[in-house]
């Protein structure tokens, strides 16, 4: 009988600390050779606020953490960018997600005092390549059509594009709607995430997009950009310009 509580005390013991596992500290981790920094502070309840450094941007962290699993979102003001952050923290290491329009990046951290040493991750084939900070996010851009007249029409699209931090370019999904005199349609395709061997990168005030595909690499010139209040306007070579919202 004596064996069997202290059995229960045992387990009782081991979930409560379970439970009670704190992920304030300070992280440390490798994210295509650059060093990303993480600090967690506890308030009450299980709520915790912090800033992510990824040696571009630095993020402000509002988090829960219950058990061993941590939710929330990195917020960049001054880009109007936010990401859903979602952690696992097994002893030392937080295996981190953050996501942006379906489109989840892994990083594993690790707190300070822990022992271990950060894993380095592979490097973009476009590491070497200037990217332009300000572009790191989801845009999308917008056409309208209206036909005038008897029996007029109109047609509305959409299409987002999401460039990651790292260089990489994600498709986020495009819709389309349609109307006249009394009907109505609409279709869209959903996001398909990360676009494989397709990456981007800046030089003079251009962007551009380099394919690897097939053992060649390909590069072409999408034009000169240029932002504001969370607008990118891109003029391709042709002189056809294309406008983009911050999303």
């Amino acid at each position: 009988m004596r064996k069997s509580v202290f059995s229960i005390l045992i387990a009782l013991f081991a979930i409560s600390s379970i439970f009670s596992q704190s992920f304030a500290g300070k992280y440390n981790g490798v994210y295509q050779s650059e060093p990303v920094v993480l600090t967690l502070v506890a308030s009450d309840g299980g709520a915790y606020s912090g800033v992510l450094d990824d040696s571009h941007n630095k993020y402000d962290v509002t988090a829960r953490g219950q058990g061993g699993e941590l939710t929330g979102q990195a917020r960049e003001s001054s880009l109007g960018l936010t990401l859903q952050l979602r952690g696992a923290l097994k002893g030392n290491q937080l295996a981190l997600k953050l996501g942006i329009m379906g489109v989840e990046l892994p990083i594993d951290l690790y707190r300070e005092g822990g022992g271990e040493v950060p894993a380095r991750q592979p490097v973009s084939t476009v590491s070497g390549r200037q990217r332009d900070q300000a572009l790191v996010g989801s845009w999308t851009s917008q056409s309208n059509y209206n036909s005038g007249g008897f029996g007029q029409g109109s047609m509305s699209s959409e299409s987002t594009l999401i460039l990651l931090a790292d260089g990489r370019v994600a498709d986020g999904g495009s819709r389309t709607v349609v109307g006249g005199s009394g009907w109505s349609g609409s279709s869209g395709g959903s996001a398909t995430g990360v676009v494989d061997g397709v990456y981007w990168f800046t030089e003079n005030k251009k962007l551009y997009l380099q394919a690897d595909q097939n053992g060649k690499t390909e590069v072409q010139s999408l034009g000169k950009y240029y932002i504001e209040n969370n607008r990118l306007l891109i003029t391709a070579d042709n002189g056809n310009k294309v406008l983009f919202y911050r999303s």
